[in-house]
């Protein structure tokens, strides 16, 4: 009841949003009642029983589905439409409308290519870099009061699994078979915190219910992986040195799922009468997995550095714009609608926890974030060190305002 409460002021015009949005990524979709299409599949979820020979862990979920739905609807006061789009939604675009009809990105907004990166051995302890990009019509996202925390940045706590998360997804991708609802992190055993192995494994076999994208997972150990994930298929890589990771968005690096993404690609250029030399979704397929690679590269000599590598080295990663586009990791419009936005580096562990970010307020007008200083966010009961009094006294960063001196 909490949620339809909540959402009721600003939900219709979010689907009137969404479907506008919708039919112009789809244009196939001009011809269908949106709003009879989720009402239609959202009943449909609720009704795809199971295998429960597989899915244990979903006997009597059906129950809560039923009464939050109910709940929904008394709170807010809006009807069954309402409803099945709060809770269907984006299921129902990416894992049924984006497998049967094609995309045409370059007339919706452009896909974030955002970044993280996860060293569980840097110099000053577990040590991570995030990139976050924007496309130019969504407008100002951050503001001057954005601080690293849980709230903003998800993955600035270590005694969590998810330590990183982008955007990925694959034109034309498989319909999983059965579409009952279900959020597998919910079940996946508490023994996967102390073994990543675990939930890799639980997370396979769940592999139908939950994505697409690419994120980063650890357990407690600081034992890492990096997920590719598409709607029905997934892959995982392990750290080649030192334990780092990363990952980036919209694009796949092991072999098979990236086979099968330029497989559907061409699928859609068939559609579309395209080929491989005006086709955009393939140009920048080619140009996500060049940087992928560049990132993989810098990630890996960081991590080699002796004594592991330092918060700096982490923020100049998710900062590299040392190559043209589209090998570069931080953009600045290169591709004419995309900007990186907002950067951070934290030490997450350890005596010298701290942060480093910056944010570009207006991308358009302010150029490249890397025009912006970073501030320096000291963790809880940290003090001042004189190095990085040094990098302060020497303009590289400043203090954060609620830290600095009277």
């Amino acid at each position: 009841m909490a949620a339809g409460k909540e959402r009721a002021s600003t939900l219709q015009k979010e689907m009137a949003d969404q479907f506008e949005w919708a039919s112009v990524l789809y244009p196939a979709l001009k011809e269908f009642d949106l709003a009879a299409m989720v009402r239609d599949y959202d009943r449909e979820r609720l009704a795809c029983e199971p295998d429960y020979t597989k899915f244990p862990e979903l006997r009597g979920l059906i129950d809560r589905h039923v009464g939050e739905r109910e709940g929904f609807l008394a709170g807010s006061g809006l009807d069954e439409t309402a409803a099945a789009f709060h809770f269907s939604w984006n299921s129902l675009i990416f894992k049924r409308v984006n497998a049967h009809y094609p995309a045409y990105w370059e007339n919706a907004s452009a896909l974030a290519q955002c970044t993280n990166v996860f060293f569980p051995e840097g110099q000053d302890g577990v040590t991570t870099s995030d990139n976050r990009d924007i496309n130019k019509e969504c407008g100002r996202r951050v503001t001057p009061t954005w601080r690293p925390n849980k709230d903003d940045s998800p993955w600035s706590d270590i005694n969590q699994y998810l330590q990183g998360a982008a955007s990925s997804a694959i034109v034309m991708d498989e319909e999983p078979e059965c579409s009952f609802p279900c959020d597998p992190d919910e079940f996946c055993p508490p023994e996967a915190w102390d073994d990543v192995h675990v939930r890799v494994e639980f997370m396979t076999r769940y592999r139908e219910f939950w994505g697409p994208c690419n994120q980063i997972w650890i357990d407690r150990h600081l034992n890492a992986v990096a997920v590719e994930k598409t709607n029905c298929r997934v892959a995982f890589r392990y750290p080649e040195v030192a334990g780092a990771v990363c990952i980036t968005a919209c694009s796949y690096l092991d072999p098979e799922i990236h086979a099968f993404k330029q497989k559907r690609l061409r699928m859609l250029m068939e559609a579309k009468g395209e080929t491989e030399d005006n086709c955009p979704d393939w140009e920048f397929d080619l140009g996500a997995r060049q940087r992928n690679r560049r990132l993989c590269e810098l990630t890996n000599a960081a991590a080699a550095k002796p004594g592991g590598p330092t918060i700096w080295d982490a923020l100049d990663i998710v900062a590299d714009e040392a190559v043209p586009f589209p090998d570069r990791i931080c953009l600045a419009g290169e591709d004419g609608v995309t900007w990186s936005y907002l950067q951070h580096a934290a030490v997450l562990s350890g005596p010298k926890r701290r942060w480093l970010y910056r944010t570009a307020e207006e991308h358009e007008k302010s150029g490249s974030v890397t025009e912006a200083k970073p501030k320096l966010l000291l963790g809880e009961g940290v003090e001042m060190q004189s190095e990085w009094q040094a990098d302060i006294d020497a303009g590289r960063c400043e203090l954060a305002s609620e830290l600095q001196p009277a």
